[in-house]
């Protein structure tokens, strides 16, 4: 894929040489926009994910819920923010409406909002709605973004750590370590971030926190909310067990840490776990790992990169 020069190349090399076949066999590569193409991509992932969920609810590794609430956010925060940008329409062209036998929130009710009002209406009926009541936009019109993915990943984070209560003690404590893990990296990402682009006091760094992480002590997140710079932030963070776990090639690319750190723990476990459920959020983390490295390289043909310029890029094509 590195080596195709342009989208239609990386279309039809994985149309016929890999298994996302299954969801563009009815493409034509010559013509396909890249838009449309990641969209189709997604298809593919989320087909993946509704199999887990039903295969779940089949052997009863409990999972499915978190799945599915996760694919559901995903698509929440997704029509705020074109809806922030003024581009509500293009919900309709990217949501997959395979999804919609799948969730309770409704596609075509969504595709449909142009306010954050209407969007809050949209989710009658669902437990979204009373978290995006909440943060009804002040009057000079501007969405709370940052505040809404807060309120809305801790949803899913707690609704997760509900879920694992009812697992074995041995599974329930790899299950905790691998997403506590990803929950202190997605913290690290918001604190850079909004050090960052937002120059945010510790205070709002604090109350945009997801809950329980584990593998970064208190004091060490409470130096990095204090850090003045999103430089020394990366600093200290690098100095933790979790930090050093990446490796150095790797460290430049802070916007993605949330896929970086994550994918060590889980291919381990993808190989040696004995536990199923453990197995199956393993498989999770590296299914987006993948997905996003092949957006990563359409995005680098797209705008003609060189192969050595987008694979530091990637985390699975560097091990």
């Amino acid at each position: 894929m590195l080596n195709c020069r342009s989208v239609s190349e990386i279309a039809g090399y994985l149309k016929y040489n890999t298994s996302y076949a299954s969801v563009l066999s009815n493409i034509n590569e010559s013509t396909i926009h890249r838009g449309h193409l990641e969209m189709i991509l997604g298809q593919k992932q989320f087909n993946d994910y509704a199999a887990l969920a039903r295969y779940d609810m089949t052997v009863g590794l409990k999972m499915s819920d978190y799945i599915i609430k996760r694919a559901e956010i995903g698509l929440i925060i997704s029509c705020l923010r074109l809806i922030s940008a003024g581009r509500a329409g293009e919900f309709l062209f990217s949501m997959p409406m395979f999804f919609s036998s799948h969730t309770q929130l409704d596609l075509i009710k969504m595709s449909q909002c142009k306010s954050y009002n209407q969007l809050v209406e949209a989710m009658e009926h669902t437990v979204y709605r009373d978290i995006l009541a909440k943060f009804q936009p002040k009057d000079n019109g501007k969405i709370l973004l940052t505040e809404i993915e807060t309120a809305l990943f801790t949803h899913l984070t707690q609704t997760f750590f509900k879920m694992i209560e009812k697992h074995r003690p041995s599974t329930r404590d790899k299950l905790r370590s691998l997403f506590g893990a990803d929950i202190d990296v997605q913290n690290v990402t918001r604190i850079l971030r909004l050090k960052r682009f937002f120059n945010a006091e510790p205070e709002f760094i604090r109350k945009n926190f997801l809950p329980f992480g584990n593998s970064i002590s208190i004091k060490a997140m409470e130096s990095m909310i204090n850090a003045p710079t999103a430089d020394a932030v990366m600093d200290i963070f690098l100095s933790t067990p979790l930090g050093r776990s990446i490796p150095e090639s790797q460290r430049a690319f802070t916007y993605d840490l949330h896929h970086r750190v994550p994918y060590f723990a889980a291919r381990r476990y993808m190989h040696y776990s004995i536990h199923p459920a453990v197995v199956m959020l393993s498989y999770i983390y590296i299914a987006d790992i993948e997905l996003d490295d092949i957006i990563n390289i359409i995005e680098g043909v797209r705008y003609q990169l060189q192969p050595d310029e987008i694979k530091p890029m990637l985390v699975l094509a560097n091990y």
